[in-house]
């Protein structure tokens, strides 16, 4: 998987998150980020069990025909053009440049993914062991569950409290992610119907990332808290 598609997950991710979590108060911050948040983002990206999300998807590959078909067009000419048309929208631009403005790189962070995921080794083929587990895919759909349920969802949610307690550049982001600004900026990129027709395009391939985002979503409510 490219680092585009993957920013513009993430870009999603934050974007539906600041509506659709219960989120506690935070206290207010007036000074700006210090740089310090790309550390946190990297504390939570230390919670993730990569070999394993590695191997998961390396099985499907291997043996879901939707994903293979799916990570196999993101080498196609269709897809590198769909690509740059999204990333090349000024409502896309703009939203970027907003997260950048309030501390989140997300170039950074997808650096710092591919210091700990080894993309190649999906298309390696499956040795015994693997051969042998006899798991059930089903589809991207069931995959991105299926990383989901290898998530500690518990450790990530109780760092998420912490380091709104304990860091103001993460209390100050998200102080930022809920504000009117953000809003406009998030409801600009939401009414962009070009956006719109370019992911309808990767969908037809498999790549369903509004219905991810929701997938993420209900994995991480907080509801309950």
């Amino acid at each position: 998987m490219e680092p585009s598609i993957v920013s513009l997950l993430l870009l999603f991710s934050l974007g539906a998150s600041s509506s659709g979590y219960n989120l506690p108060t935070t206290r207010h911050v007036e000074e700006q980020p210090r740089h310090h948040l790309q550390q946190d983002i990297l504390d939570f990206l230390n919670l993730i069990p990569f070999d394993d999300v590695q191997s998961l998807m390396q099985y499907y590959y291997h043996y879901d025909a939707q994903v293979e078909s799916a990570l196999d067009y993101v080498s196609s000419e269709d897809y590198t053009q769909i690509k740059l048309e999204i990333m090349n929208l000024s409502e896309v631009r703009s939203f970027r440049r907003y997260l950048d403005g309030i501390g989140f790189s997300v170039v950074h962070v997808w650096r710092e993914l591919t210091k700990r995921f080894d993309v190649e080794e999906i298309f390696a083929e499956p040795d015994e062991a693997m051969r042998s587990l006899n798991l059930t895919t089903r589809g991207l759909n069931g995959l991105v569950d299926d990383i989901l349920a290898l998530l500690p969802q518990d450790e990530i949610i109780l760092l998420f409290f912490d380091k709104l307690e304990t860091s103001n550049d993460f209390s100050y982001f998200f102080e930022q992610v809920g504000s009117g600004e953000f809003e406009n900026v998030l409801n600009m990129l939401q009414s962009s119907q070009q956006l719109r027709i370019l992911l309808w395009r990767l969908q037809r391939h498999g790549f369903d990332i509004p219905g991810w985002i929701q997938q993420i979503q209900r994995y991480f409510s907080f509801s309950s808290f």
